[in-house]
């Protein structure tokens, strides 16, 4: 056996714990589109290329994914670590005894409607029976709520109504171009994405649809229980990309084309594409301000906002049960979320090139 000297021991040492140092904490993170859109670029893209998860010590796969209920069991099975994702996955998975975690409240304003184009002879939900209603995939959260919207009205949406799936942007216009679709049931910036190719909409909801808790940072109960410092850095990235996106939205899309170039139109001039660009962008943001919130932090829960999406969902036969709303999330890392220097994400997005 090798005889090492103090100093060599000592070297060694210093060494493995600069290492450990150093490591990265994995972490894998499911979208719930399967193809990035801009306004995803707030929770992947712009925290990827500013370094504010890297900074952190955290490495981080994003990956698409199509749907957010389908992506909520993922992260239940520890496949993946977090998704963010609408909370109707949640909610019947925690019914069930899933270890799962909603941590972090990122859009702070309902996202999803059914709509129509602007002439359509669809006045109200009701007269959606025998209808078809093109959704972008059948695990998508706008269907789970579409068909909860429905059941509120009186319809039942495996029965009175039909669903077909058609895609994100150019397929869903060329279904609605061709009739094959009566509605569609999307959510806000793919809404934005169809206008930009000359669409118009009417929007349906219910009262219950309007306040209900949508996009959401869902995490794995274990992990979030063993690495909380790790769970609190890789929400506080997502915070900063908010930061960045609100003070310097067209430098989010120029980053969101350099990290997903399929999300940027072929064939269309840059400032159009810009323009276009900056439109599916704004069509989210304005959820994500803090001015005028209950709880006016990043991240922030409220218990009403929890009975309220959990009553709905309870209303339209999705759950069955109506526990105590604290077993759904957490607030407990809020306050460390919020404890970076806005300002100097905002100096850091207005000096962006």
């Amino acid at each position: 056996m090798p005889v090492f000297s103090r100093s060599v021991l000592i070297a060694l040492c210093v060494t493995l714990l600069s290492q450990a140092a150093h490591a990265q904490t994995k972490i894998r993170y499911l979208l719930t589109s399967p193809s990035p859109g801009i306004a995803e670029a707030t929770h992947s893209s712009v925290p990827e290329a500013m370094g504010f998860w890297k900074d952190a010590g955290l490495d981080v796969t994003v990956t698409p994914f199509n749907g957010s209920t389908g992506a909520t069991q993922v992260v239940i099975s520890g496949s993946a670590e977090f998704t963010m994702a609408s909370p109707e996955g949640l909610l019947v998975a925690k019914q069930e005894g899933a270890d799962v975690t909603a941590i972090y409240n990122h859009a702070r304003a309902a996202i999803y409607t059914i709509a129509v184009v602007k002439e359509s002879p669809v006045q109200k939900l009701e007269d959606l029976k025998g209808k078809t209603i093109g959704v972008v995939g059948l695990a998508s959260g706008a269907t789970a709520v579409a068909k909860a919207m429905l059941r509120g009205v009186g319809l039942d949406p495996e029965k009175d109504v039909r669903w077909l799936q058609v895609g994100l942007g150019p397929q869903s216009a060329a279904a609605l171009k061709a009739k094959q679709v009566d509605a569609i049931a999307m959510w806000d910036w793919a809404y934005a994405i169809l206008e930009n190719s000359g669409f118009q909409f009417r929007h349906f909801e219910t009262e219950g649809t309007s306040k209900l808790l949508s996009i959401m940072l869902i995490g794995n109960g274990s992990f979030i229980k063993e690495k909380p410092d790790a769970t609190t850095k890789f929400a506080e990235g997502i915070a900063k990309g908010v930061v960045f996106t609100l003070a310097n939205p067209e430098a989010a899309v120029r980053i969101h084309w350099a990290r997903y170039p399929a999300s940027k139109p072929a064939n269309v001039p840059e400032d159009q594409a810009l323009r276009e660009g900056i439109h599916v962008l704004e069509a989210r943001i304005a959820k994500y301000r803090l001015e005028g919130r209950a709880d006016p932090r990043f991240g922030a829960f409220t218990a009403d906002e929890w009975k309220t999406t959990q009553s709905f969902f309870f209303d339209v036969g999705m759950i069955n049960k109506k526990p105590n709303v604290s077993t759904y999330f957490t607030n407990a890392f809020v306050d460390k979320i919020n404890g970076f220097d806005k300002e100097a994400i905002m100096r850091k997005a207005e000096a962006y090139r």
